[in-house]
């Protein structure tokens, strides 16, 4: 951490309770404690709280676009702004908006800056295999410059076989997914996206509206993207988990999370033509409840 003129033994990073867990994963590989602060009552980070929470060793703050679990956009102009008063790094997971946003502004969306135009955001991640629609296995980390991306990459020959230089963590990565993903980018062009963002932007607007008038759901968030999540107003009569179990039962795939308990929609292009019959599923799931319970599950598996 000697670019940000300190040292420290015990360097801890902010963050909304909101953001990835894969950043825990990565605070656990690096001995770096995680402060998680509680969002706001709109599921945003809550920059004042976050203020509190830093001192001498925070070394990076983080915002989302949007947040996975409710799929609403950060602060990033105040959580960024945070970060240059301190002199440290803020990073921004637009995984899951990182195509989508820009292209949801081209549309006229009135979307917040989140991006490098930001003064003070340092670096942003972005999986191409989520709206970009290519296969997994290519995601990018952008860095706001060179000096920045150094940190990254590493260089030694401190042994007997030469200079040996790598771009990240992985000493070596197949190129398929990478040629993959160009293919498919340059396939889909401008326009593609543009047509893949209005319809999956039309498809979540559909669904946040049929839930949110729904008696017995409630919205977790007005979705800034294309991500939505929603639990049940009497969590006792209608589990929300044992909703997902009818719905998965009947063909539908969907995340489980909490908390609070909810079902979570990722919602791409190729949704528009079930719309419909998804929340024809889902009313009569709704009604076919009677006291039932589920399982949360797990986002992800170490097998």
């Amino acid at each position: 951490f000697r670019r940000e003129g300190r040292l420290t033994a015990t360097p801890n990073m902010v963050l909304p309770t909101s953001a990835h867990a894969a950043l825990e994963k990565g605070a656990d590989y690096f001995s770096v404690e995680s402060r998680r602060v509680e969002v706001g009552s709109d599921w945003r980070a809550n920059v004042d709280a976050m203020s509190r929470a830093i001192d001498e060793n925070t070394i990076l703050i983080v915002g989302s676009a949007p947040q996975y679990p409710q799929g609403v956009v950060d602060p990033v102009e105040a959580i960024a702004a945070l970060a240059q008063q301190h002199n440290i790094n803020c990073h921004v997971d637009a995984c899951m908006g990182g195509v989508t946003l820009p292209y949801l502004e081209k549309l006229g969306e009135p979307i917040p800056l989140w991006d490098f135009r930001v003064p003070g955001v340092t670096s942003i991640s972005v999986d191409l295999h989520k709206y970009g629609y290519t296969s997994k296995g290519a995601g990018v980390l952008l860095h706001r410059n060179k000096q920045l991306r150094n940190d990254q990459t590493f260089v030694t020959d401190n042994w007997l076989g030469g200079m040996y230089g790598s771009s990240g963590i992985l000493g070596t990565k197949s190129g398929g997914p990478i040629a993959s993903a160009w293919a498919v980018m340059r396939f889909l062009g401008e326009n593609g996206y543009l047509d893949a963002t209005r319809s999956s932007r039309a498809s979540t607007q559909r669904l946040a509206a049929h839930i949110d008038a729904h008696p017995d759901l409630v919205l977790r968030a007005q979705p800034d993207s294309t991500l939505l999540s929603f639990g049940t107003v009497d969590e006792k009569r209608h589990d929300v988990f044992a909703l997902a179990d009818l719905l998965i039962a009947r063909g539908w795939y969907m995340d489980r999370q909490g908390p609070p308990a909810s079902i979570h929609l990722t919602v791409n292009a190729v949704h528009a033509s079930r719309v419909d019959e998804f929340l024809a599923d889902l009313d009569e799931c709704v009604a076919g409840l009677n006291g039932q319970s589920g399982e949360m599950g797990s986002y992800a598996s170490t097998e």
